[in-house]
């Protein structure tokens, strides 16, 4: 997204995380702006504008997250983008925040810090409607967080009797922590379904094979399930995010 100045903000490029464009394009427009006359503008809270020390600081803290999450170190993006956040308390800094909670598959607060930024910004209604959009993918992912184990919806057709069968007896080994037991059913309700089984049967399997161990398996459904979601939802970019850290736990 770019943004007016005296001028026009070029868009900042982050390499193979392309969906954090409009963050750091955001941020990087209220730096350039900040130590300018529109920085007499009071900030959300409405206190005092900002010094050139808290300037200066949220811009060194902004550049620092910017590094970070080019380099795919997203905690420690995400405690500068906050120290920025928190130097200067301006909405469109926010939104770094939240797309950074986002990446982490911390659905709460990027919920929260997209809300900021909805609440105090000033977004088009494209803006607006993106970020809505990924309030409500990150409301899904916290149910399935809440949720665990997925369940099969009832009006199911996908499912043979023995497949949901064995699919629910997966659910009860696993919360009984008998993982082993809940691994060989889950696989069979899989077997059953090829070649299209139901995306819960998928996700009930790879989180049972990583907690067993068998982290290739686990990489494998869990690739399995990413497909069946949206190509730009925040689950698939948590699930992804996931596969490549047990690529490198192997």
């Amino acid at each position: 997204m770019n943004r007016s100045t005296s001028g026009r903000v070029p868009k900042a490029r982050m390499g193979r995380h392309q969906h954090a464009l409009a963050a750091v394009a955001l941020g990087a427009a209220l730096l350039a702006t900040a130590a300018g006359p529109a920085a007499a503008q009071p900030n959300a809270r409405g206190s005092a504008r900002p010094t050139p020390q808290q300037i200066e600081r949220a811009r060194t803290l902004f550049t620092e997250g910017s590094a970070h999450y080019e380099a795919g170190r997203l905690h420690e993006a995400l405690e500068a983008f906050l120290g920025s956040w928190q130097t200067v308390r301006n909405p469109l800094l926010a939104y770094n925040v939240a797309r950074t909670y986002e990446r982490l598959g911390d659905a709460d607060n990027g919920i929260r810090f997209y809300g900021y930024y909805l609440r105090n910004g000033r977004p088009t209604a494209e803006e607006r409607a993106e970020t809505e959009r990924r309030i409500a993918d990150l409301e899904q992912m916290r149910q399935r967080q809440r949720d665990q184990l997925r369940s099969l919806p009832p009006s199911s057709d996908q499912l043979a009797e023995e497949a949901r069968t064995f699919f629910n007896r997966g659910v009860t080994m696993y919360r009984r922590r008998q993982y082993e037991a809940a691994l060989a059913a889950f696989t069979a309700a899989y077997n059953f379904t090829r070649p299209n089984p139901p995306a819960e049967v998928l996700y009930n399997l790879a989180m049972t094979a990583e907690q067993v161990g068998q982290l290739q398996d686990a990489i494998g459904y869990y690739r399995e399930y990413a497909r069946t979601l949206p190509r730009d939802g925040a689950e698939r970019r948590q699930i992804n995010a996931h596969v490549a850290e047990l690529r490198e736990r192997r």
